[in-house]
Order: C-alpha cells, then structure tokens, then sequence
C-alpha cells in the first residue's frame, strides 16, 4: 500500500492507493473521528458491486446510502437537489461525513455537495474508476455542469482523504479504463518523461485482456498500483504548489480546452471525457508543434502512445466554427483569451494564451473538423 500526502498545510491529507482496501476505511474515519453519521452517495453499478465492501467497514456508524443516476449528463444542480433533499430527510448534520463512492461524476457531485450543505461538512473520495483515482479525486475540484459548459458552477473542496482501492478497475470495460489512460498519459506529457516511457513499455498491460486469468490479473494489478501511485503523486505534488489553479496547476488541463468544447457540443454522449481529453491533447501538441514549440517526433510519440492505448486522436465531423465558439466560454479563458497548455518536450509544458485562433482552426480542421 501506498500513501502520498496532498500537502496543504491545515487542508492537508492523503492520497491511499492500495488493493482490497474499502473494508478498512470504517476504521480510519473512527480514529480521526471525522463524522458520527455516515452517508454514501453512490450509483447504482458501484454500489451493486462494491457497496457491501465498503459498508463492511462501517458497521460501528450509522450509515445511509444514496445512489444518483450514472452518466456525466446526470452531473448537475437538479441531481445535487435531490442529494441535499436526502441529507435533511436523514437529518444531516455538520458532524455528518459524506463519502463519494464512484467514478469522477459521483466525486464531483458528491464533492459539491459537501461544500455546500451547511456551508461545508467532511467529506472523503473513493473513487473506483482509473479516471477518478488518477486524476477527479484528488486535488479538490468539486462542481455540475451548466448545459452551456462543463463544471461551470462549483467550488475547490478539499477532500479528509483519497482511498483508491485498485482492485475495483478488474470489473471497469476496456472504455472506461481508457478514459482514465488519457489523464495518465497527460502526465506523462506535462510533468515525467520516465513515466511517459514507462508507460509506452507497458502499453500492453494496460487491457482488459491482462484480467482474463489469475496470473495476468495479479501482474498486471501490479502495474495498475503503479500507474495510479505516480499519477497521484504527480497530482499532489502541482495541487500542493498551487491549489486553487492560479498558475502552475493549470498544466493540469493538457488536453482540457479543446476537450471539454468536444464534450460540450456532443453533449456528453459521444465521446467520453478522456476520449475528448486525448483528442484534445493531439490537438495541444500540433498547435505546439505549429508554433515551433515541440518537435513533430515528440508529437508522434504523444500520437502513437494514445492509439496503442485504443483512444481516438480525430475529431469526427464537429463544426470547426462551434469548437471556437465553445472554447469562448470555457472557464480557462482569462481577459478574454484562450489558456492552452502546450507541451515544450515530453515532461514539459506551459500555458500559453498567444495561440492564434486560425492555428487552432487549422488543426482542428486537419484532425476532421469540418
């Protein structure tokens, strides 16, 4: 088991990755005596799946559960509405804990929730997509969507702790495991070279095919623990330099700008968010490559790793006219210009906010814009 600690001086905490871990939570909120009452909101899947394990270990706590409909769709005010309805019908208090139980809608929603009833209660994530463990957990980020842009309305919460429990990625499918493979390979891109590399040597364990016996599942768990122990280290380490996102944290958003305007204007069907966010990423690294940034082997290597991981790398058929109106309104847009984070190197990048709006058309246009 691996722990990282998410230094935030008095909103410091820690990040748990480990396998077979839920049943053991029950007895770390008892000794940091987090909460009296405990409420697990959830969704149906995960709950079907996991919820017993995790309730194993809450025996000692009153404890509700609460399931919200899955899909990123349903990540909005009137689902929060209908959580903060169960919190008073259960009577919730501030010594009441939440914990988020999911994949990166449930920690969003859950997290919003919890920064905002009653001006703030505990609450902790336990993600159980590869998605929310390496990147949704961790960091504070908490928010819904607005049908005109994503997480527009939220708020940056941090979390009592982040317990990743590796063992729920063997029920994910091959889709949901690579939505989460995009935020890893971004910060392969954005911030370690060795680990980019790591994961090209690797990219073949990185399947649901490694789960079909014994004996691959249990090495390629291992490479799983892994993955999400550095990706979260990573994560920490940028979180605890700038936590709310006035600098350096916005590396983060590699892939990000153009990726969430995909989501956007698909409305959250046809392309998942790390399937937008890979698109995104090619789209970053060409316009970086155009404004003689990165080198075009750089960007083929970014290119290539992503489609040996089965994530697209074209845009299929969108108005290239409509990605730019979108990216109008994205929250990365300051004094009236588009942020983009561009890779310098792989293991390097920077926010720039000089990119010409035809570069972007362009290379949109060449990944299928229409």
């Amino acid at each position: 088991m691996a722990k990282i600690k998410v230094d935030l001086k008095e909103r410091s905490y820690e990040v748990i990755v480990g396998a077979e871990i839920l049943a053991d939570i029950g007895k770390i909120i008892e000794s940091e005596k987090w909460g009296r009452d405990v409420f697990i909101i959830t969704d149906p899947l995960v709950n079907d799946l996991y919820g017993d394990n995790l309730r194993k270990g809450l025996k000692s706590f009153k404890h509700h559960t609460i399931e919200i409909p899955r899909g990123e769709k349903n990540k909005d005010l009137k689902i929060a509405s209908r959580v903060y309805d169960e919190l008073v019908r259960y009577s919730a208090h501030r010594d009441s804990l939440i914990i988020a139980f999911g994949g990166g809608v449930v920690g969003d929603l859950a997290g919003f929730v919890a920064a905002t009833y009653m001006r703030g209660i505990n609450y902790l994530q336990v993600p159980t997509t590869l998605l929310a463990q390496v990147d949704a957990a961790i960091g504070g980020k908490t928010g819904v969507n607005h049908p005109k842009c994503k997480n527009l309305i939220g708020s940056f919460y941090q979390p009592k702790l982040v317990c990743a429990d590796v063992e729920t990625l063997t029920s994910l499918p091959a889709r949901e495991l690579r939505t989460g493979l995009a935020e890893v390979v971004k910060y392969g891109v954005i911030e370690d070279a060795d680990f980019f590399k790591f994961l090209e040597a690797n990219s073949h364990h990185l399947n649901t095919k490694a789960f079909e016996s014994p004996d691959t599942l249990r090495a390629s768990l291992k490479v799983w623990q892994i993955i999400v122990t550095e990706s979260a280290k990573i994560k920490a380490s940028v979180v605890a330099k700038d936590e709310k996102e006035a600098g350096l944290r916005m590396i983060l958003n590699y892939g990000h700008t153009i990726g969430h305007a995909i989501e956007t204007l698909t409305r959250y069907r046809a392309y998942n968010h790390g399937e937008a966010v890979a698109i995104g990423m090619v789209a970053a690294a060409e316009i970086a490559s155009r404004q003689k940034m990165i080198g075009t082997d750089s960007v083929l290597r970014i290119v290539d790793l992503l489609e040996k991981l089965g994530l697209p790398t074209e845009i299929e058929g969108l108005p290239a006219n409509k990605v730019v109106q979108a990216l109008g309104i994205d929250k990365k847009v300051m004094a009236g210009k588009i942020q983009f984070v561009l890779p310098e190197r792989i293991g390097k990048a920077v926010v720039a906010d000089n990119v010409p709006i035809k570069v972007i058309k362009s290379v949109i246009e060449e990944l299928g814009c229409r």
